[in-house]
């Protein structure tokens, strides 16, 4: 009988340390599947291509605002944009003109889709692109900081 106990405490163990190879081959080939995989392009990294701006918002219209001036009480800026990519943009620096800058032309929009860039004509100006208002932004494209930053937003007016 102690015979037989020994046999099958060693078959046992002899099984149970098969499984446990076993475990180690799929936690190997587990390893080897992550490994594969990071060697991959990760999808996340790639540019989004959601709802912005330019695709989900009703950006065409005329957008009206008075800016800070340096020298004069503001500047009244019209802004048209078109969904053929052209605007016209019209200027009055108040108690300086007489009549307001006029200028056409065509404008880009940025790889995210919310910012738009007028052409030459309008000096590469940019603007952010948001429901039912543009924000005119510094020459770099960032947003302007400051206590006057509510001052540059341009409403939708048409």
């Amino acid at each position: 009988m102690k015979k037989i106990s020994a046999l099958a405490i060693l078959a046992l163990l002899a099984f149970t340390s098969c499984k446990n190879g076993e475990k180690s081959s799929d936690e190997q080939t587990q390893t080897e599947t992550v490994t594969d995989t990071t060697g991959t392009e990760n999808p996340s990294t790639s540019v989004p291509t959601g709802d912005n701006s330019e695709n989900s918002l009703d950006w065409t219209g005329v957008y009206s605002g008075t800016v800070p001036c340096a020298d004069c009480p503001g500047i009244e800026i019209e802004l048209q944009i078109n969904d053929n990519n052209t605007y016209s943009l019209s200027e009055h620096y108040l108690e300086k003109q007489e009549t307001a800058n006029m200028n056409t032309g065509s404008f880009t929009w940025d790889d995210t889709g919310s910012i738009i860039t007028l052409d030459e004509n309008g000096m590469g100006r940019k603007f952010k692109v948001q429901e039912n208002s543009i924000k005119v932004l510094a020459p770099d494209g960032t947003a302007i900081e400051g206590e006057q930053k509510e001052k540059y937003t341009l409403k939708k007016v048409g």
